[in-house]
């Protein structure tokens, strides 16, 4: 566990390692100091990456579902703009027909005037 006596020792070795040599012992010292600032800041920061990497986790798992989702919207989009294409032929076919129903019908019916008039 990292403490003030710790430090204290710490910055006392590196500043003296920065203005004169250490010996062999101070050296040693020194470098396991560091290594055990470097274990207590990664025993500090460990609960923080783990809550980090399930909230990672967690926005995959979130855009996995979103992807999926997206997927078949857009086939369902695709296949709902299918059905307005096909149900736009139809339609434009039976207006035709109705037309040409219609043009008969009438043709129809001034024939049949026609002969009424001739039979009078």
């Amino acid at each position: 566990m990292w403490d003030e006596n710790k430090q204290r020792r710490l910055d006392e070795l590196q500043q003296r390692a920065q203005y004169s040599t250490l010996t062999a012992e101070e050296q040693r010292l020194l470098d396991q100091l560091i290594l055990d600032l470097e274990q207590a800041e990664w025993a500090a920061l460990q609960p923080a990456l783990n809550r980090l990497q399930h909230e990672q986790d967690d926005i995959r798992a979130d855009l996995g579902q979103a992807q999926a989702r997206n997927a078949t919207l857009t086939s369902l989009a695709e296949r709902y703009a299918d059905l307005l294409t096909r149900a736009k032929a139809q339609l434009d076919e039976l207006a035709q027909e109705r037309l040409v129903l219609r043009v008969e019908y009438e043709r129809t019916l001034q024939s049949s005037a026609l002969t009424r008039v001739g039979n009078e």
